[in-house]
């Protein structure tokens, strides 16, 4: 693992993020606009699940938002990998970190789980929406919002 970190650590794009005062910063702020569009988008078809908006069908609500929070998770996720490649042991060792990519990837397990249930194209086609697809709404609630504390708290524990 120490020897696929240090690689990382040595690549062409960490070298160039180090030694930019402007890429750096700018990777940052494309991962927290990646990851506002995501939260954005999951959080209001979270909220439709949860029985908001009702007068805006399910399918419409997932036909526009499922992609903007694709997009959103390709973009964070990109700046991500960007970002730890400058420090790659520190945050391979940091808890907080761990915690983090751990939680979305809870999430992003949750999101393809309810996306295989019946259930969940049924309550797209207009039938009622059930209670476990309520509760993979609360969870990815819980989840998305567990992450982004935990991406803030990065840099005030091990880093």
């Amino acid at each position: 693992m120490d020897t696929l970190l240090a690689a990382i650590g040595s690549s062409a794009v960490a070298g160039f993020l180090r030694s930019s005062i402007y890429v750096y910063p700018l990777a940052n702020a494309a991962h927290i606009l990646g990851f506002a569009v995501l939260v954005g988008a999951i959080f209001a078809l979270d909220a439709r699940i949860l029985g908001f908006a009702r007068a805006i069908p399910l399918a419409e609500a997932a036909r526009l938002l499922v992609p903007v929070a694709i997009g959103g998770l390709i973009l964070a996720l990109a700046a991500g990998v960007a970002i730890f490649s400058v420090k790659p042991k520190e945050y391979a060792e940091n808890p907080v970190f761990l915690v983090k990519i751990g939680l979305i990837a809870l999430a992003i397990v949750n999101a393809l789980a309810l996306r295989l249930r019946p259930a969940w194209w049924a309550a797209l086609a207009g039938g009622p929406v059930g209670a476990g697809i309520k509760v993979s709404a609360v969870l990815s609630i819980a989840f998305w919002t567990g992450a982004l504390l935990a991406g803030r708290l990065i840099a005030f524990f091990g880093y």
